[in-house]
């Protein structure tokens, strides 16, 4: 166990050594891309605003503290900064992709099978207050492997205090385009770890809807109230946005999924804190009607996501320890892909379970391990690489066995020189260095020849060591 010490000589030498590998990654990357930026909540704009340093709302970004979580809840209005600077922030994503075996093609343009540094992401925002109780964290995107920018993670907010006799009670209204983007847990999909992954490296052909099918391509109205600084509860309605709005956004909606209706989400859960440690249970959960590929001839599928989540962190002066897990079960009813003759299947499911452990010294050295595993009923229709072709089309068609069945672990380190403030000349920086490792032990329904051409789960492990600085 590491203690404070004060002969400092060997952390700070170590400390140097990877600011050092931080700089020149980045400097790497600065040179290949004119723009510097990458998604999180850890925006230095939010830091000028309130005179916080990060260490403040962040464990090791982007993991939220309880008081940054209650920032957040509070529309990001929360004062106590001198910077007459814009709310503005940026940040950049840099990062080298391993694969165990090379890939069968180059996963990005311009990129090669295996071994590829790779400028993943740069992203500009505006985090802050915009006028009294409403506030906003808003992100645009450009993402190398697409070569586009788009409009990214969006949070609007009005959020406001008023008491039930003796007890407060936060409420307010949330204006978001994804679910779960709004929540203030790190348990959830949206903020849930990994906080940055490959995006060069093989995924499961399989996730369930709200694990990022709508991300960017709806719009979602919502209000929430937070009693007594303990129970939460939330209630959001989603609209699929038009084809013509997202391409403005810089959205490619050719084959997504629309909407047939406003899709009702759900959340509640209860915190409660004592000392240094936090507790939350909770449950969150979306219903909705659905037309797969946006093919409106046949009626809508109905799939409902019910997902429980459990959080504890244990936060002291130089020590914080988080534990973490969500599991969301899937229900799928597939009128309209049963009607087009493209499974024979009515009724299927999918699980996805994630629990990861995080340990970290002085919100400057981070240690996490994760398990995953996605699993759900065979349908050879959806999942075969040799089953209907229609459906492939829409599904993917990615398993030799008929099965979505996955599960790995992920092992990461990370380091973040400026938690607690950087130097001058921008003392609001903030960056971290992380090196992780994806291992697989089942992928698209097997652990050996799950593509039929003899590929195996382990060819996908996948090295990813990143640099990720915000300013």
């Amino acid at each position: 166990m590491l203690k404070r010490l004060n002969d400092r000589t060997l952390v700070d030498g170590f400390r140097r050594y990877l600011l050092a590998m931080c700089c020149a990654v980045l400097a790497s990357f600065a040179v290949v891309t004119t723009l510097t930026i990458e998604p999180a909540s850890a925006v230095p704009s939010f830091a000028r605003q309130t005179g916080q340093p990060c260490a403040a709302c962040h464990t090791a970004f982007p993991e939220l503290t309880p008081f940054g979580r209650r920032f957040k809840l509070n529309g990001y209005t929360m004062q106590g900064g001198d910077s007459n600077l814009p709310a503005f922030a940026a940040m950049l994503l840099g990062s080298y992709n391993n694969t165990q075996k090379g890939q069968s093609s180059p996963p990005a343009p311009a990129t090669k099978l295996n071994d590829n540094f790779f400028p993943d992401q740069a992203s500009i925002f505006y985090g802050g207050q915009i006028y009294g109780n409403v506030g906003a964290f808003v992100q645009a995107t450009y993402s190398r492997a697409s070569t586009k920018i788009t409009w990214d993670n969006t949070d609007i907010r009005y959020a406001d205090q008023t008491k039930i006799g003796d007890t407060n009670l936060t409420y307010g209204l949330t204006v978001h385009n994804n679910p779960t983007v709004q929540d203030v847990w790190n348990t959830t999909p949206a903020w849930g770890f990994p906080y940055a992954a490959s995006s060069l490296g093989p995924k499961p052909g399989a996730a369930t809807m709200i694990e990022g099918n709508f991300a960017a391509k709806v719009a979602g109205v919502g209000a929430y109230t937070f009693w007594n600084d303990m129970i939460y509860a939330e209630l959001t309605g989603y609209q699929s946005l038009s084809p013509a709005v997202l391409s403005n956004l810089g959205i490619d909606s050719s084959g997504s999924d629309a909407l047939k209706t406003v899709s009702p989400y759900w959340r509640l859960a209860i915190e409660p804190n004592w000392g240094n440690h936090s507790l939350e249970l909770g449950t969150f959960g979306m219903t909705a009607q659905i037309y797969p590929g946006n093919q409106r001839s046949f009626g809508a599928n109905q799939l409902t996501d019910l997902g429980f989540d459990a959080q504890y962190q244990y936060i002291a002066d130089v020590h914080a320890v988080s534990f973490r897990l969500s599991n969301i079960y899937e229900f799928q009813h597939l009128s309209s892909t049963f009607a087009q003759s493209n499974t024979t299947q009515l009724n299927n499911y999918l699980n996805s379970f994630k629990a990861s452990t995080s340990y970290t010294y002085d919100n400057t050295y981070s240690a996490t391990v994760a398990y995953f595993n996605i699993s759900g009923s065979n349908n050879f229709d959806l999942y075969n690489i040799n089953g209907n072709a229609a459906a492939n089309g829409a599904f993917g068609g990615f398993s030799n066995t008929s099965s979505p069945n996955s599960d790995g672990f992920i092992f990461e380190v990370a380091y973040l020189p400026f938690s607690h403030g950087s130097p001058e000349p921008w003392p609001w920086a903030n960056a971290r260095i992380g090196l992780q490792y994806t291992m697989f032990d089942r992928f698209n329904g097997s652990s050996s020849n799950y593509d039929g051409a003899g590929r195996n789960a382990r060819d996908n492990n996948t090295l990813y060591l990143y640099a990720w600085l915000a300013y």
